[in-house]
């Protein structure tokens, strides 16, 4: 179901940007709204501007946040520009000045903003970016970027009438909402059963997988495998894989949906072979599998594998890779294969998930850990 993916890999497809694709998505609407409504539970926002398909996970994860953005400013920003929209005609222009004044307003009280600063004025080009590349404002004179190196900058934009579109409608008041887990708990109507059937399937379609820490989930998904995988099969393209850890949804060989792991990135090889690697030691007995499948090593121990892994393939990796010191490769890669919850970082240890042993790689048997030249060396063999 070509329609439902699109509207799953993007934020929002809008009148303005994709006149075909707007009309294909509403004529297709019939198809894919049980999928939304009753085994996702989600919100379709379909009006004469945009069809947006909100997609609210099952629990809030560090890597679901905007990836332009870096301090938490940039989001309050993100904010006060949306309240700043919110009072405004659709197609209304407005200076850049005008904005930075609004925000002054909106957060002297909250976290006040000093534009004299380069870490503020940086922080607000982020968001104006962002706003630019999703549809919220159109930029007809100027350019926003430059008003991190002068504050005077000017800047002339139009307010696209879609800002009200943006934030998530809960459906109820979130005053009270003191954390994510109160947000998190809006999500959750009906009984155990469909709580328990929406938990399952956001997961399936937004994350690496599902492992069976959550028991009561994960025997949900063993009583009802293969009517969840014709479901997900049928507007996705792909098959589950069930294991005695966890349950993972796999596209099929070609299809592209969102980010992918294994990627292109010589950081995505690096995990493919580390991954391996440690496979091996387990295989071995140098390290133990806890009842759950899962391994705990120290952050010693962790990054003498890396270290292990360098030394054995470093010369097929990317020039830039190659180039990082060991502790830079061990942030990233540490960083990289918790985004697709393949380790945990916990106090003093590592906690590596089942599928470490799963998605592994290796180069092919005539690599002889030759030096190579840029990013694109001879590729993995995955498994």
């Amino acid at each position: 179901m070509y329609e439902f993916r699109t509207l799953l890999d993007r934020f929002w497809v809008t009148r303005r940007e994709d006149k075909a694709l707007y009309f294909s998505l509403k004529r297709a609407l019939p198809d894919y709204r049980r999928l939304v409504n009753e085994l996702l539970g989600w919100n379709l926002v379909v009006n004469e501007s945009v069809v947006k398909l909100e997609k609210v996970p099952p629990r809030a994860m560090p890597w679901m946040g905007i990836q332009s953005f870096q301090e938490p400013m940039d989001y309050c920003l993100l904010c006060t520009l949306l309240l700043f929209l919110a009072d405004l005609d659709d197609g209304a222009p407005f200076l850049l000045s005008s904005l930075t004044q609004a925000i002054e307003t909106f957060l002297s009280e909250l976290q006040p903003v000093d534009w004299t600063r380069f870490p503020h004025r940086k922080s607000l080009v982020r968001v104006l970016q962002y706003a630019k590349e999703v549809g919220l404002v159109l930029v007809y004179d100027g350019n926003s970027a430059l008003f991190s190196s002068d504050q005077t900058q000017e800047v002339l934009y139009e307010n696209t009438g879609l800002s009200r579109h943006f934030p998530v409608h809960f459906g109820r008041d979130i005053m009270h909402c003191r954390s994510i887990e109160d947000f998190e708990a809006f999500s959750w109507e009906g009984d155990d059963t469909q709580q328990r059937r929406r938990r399952v399937y956001r997961q399936l379609s937004l994350t690496p997988g599902l492992y069976c820490s959550d028991q009561g989930d994960y025997n949900y998904i063993k009583n009802q495998h293969r009517t969840i995988n014709e479901n997900l099969d049928q507007f996705l393209n792909g098959e589950m894989h069930l294991y005695k850890n966890g349950a993972f949804f796999l596209l099929s060989e070609g299809e592209r949906c969102g980010a992918l792991y294994p990627g292109t990135r010589a950081l995505s090889d690096a995990a493919l072979l580390l991954c391996a690697q440690i496979r091996e030691q387990v295989i071995q007995g140098v390290y133990s599998r806890r009842t759950d499948d899962t391994v705990l090593l120290t952050r010693r121990e962790f990054r003498y594998e890396i270290q292990r892994c360098r030394d054995r393939y470093g010369n097929g990796w990317g020039s830039q890779l190659r180039a990082c010191s060991l502790e830079q490769i061990s942030q990233e890669l540490t960083a990289y294969m918790a985004g697709w919850m393949l380790l945990e970082e916990l106090d003093g240890d590592i906690l590596l998930y089942p599928a470490v042993g799963k998605l592994v790689g290796r180069y092919p048997a005539a690599y002889q850990n030759e030096s190579g030249e840029g990013e694109d060396d001879e590729p993995l063999e995955d498994e």
